[in-house]
């Protein structure tokens, strides 16, 4: 799955893949994991909300994942994306 958005005038996505759970927020300058697919809290968590902060050019972003309580592997998860607390973009996909 990927989310396009805009920090400030520079293009961004957050891409997650769906068969190892990794999730990366991605700009021209730079990629970085947000959910590294080697680490265990990526796939075993009791939590149904996840949020994670990165500084990107001076901004503040925060992406925010919501799961259903069951068989959430295979469900869909709701995701939003918010540049300096104003949200930008949201999706909803496995």
């Amino acid at each position: 799955m990927e989310i396009d958005f805009s920090i400030g005038s520079m293009p961004a996505k957050l891409r997650r893949g769906w068969l190892l759970g990794g999730m990366k927020l991605v700009t021209p300058g730079e990629s970085v994991w947000l959910q590294h697919p080697l680490q265990l809290s990526t796939h075993f968590s009791s939590h149904l909300d996840r949020s994670w902060q990165h500084t990107v050019a001076g901004h503040e972003v925060f992406v925010k994942n919501s799961r259903p309580l069951l068989v959430a592997g295979i469900r869909p998860h709701n995701y939003q994306v918010f540049v300096d607390g104003e949200l930008v973009a949201g999706a909803r996909g496995v």
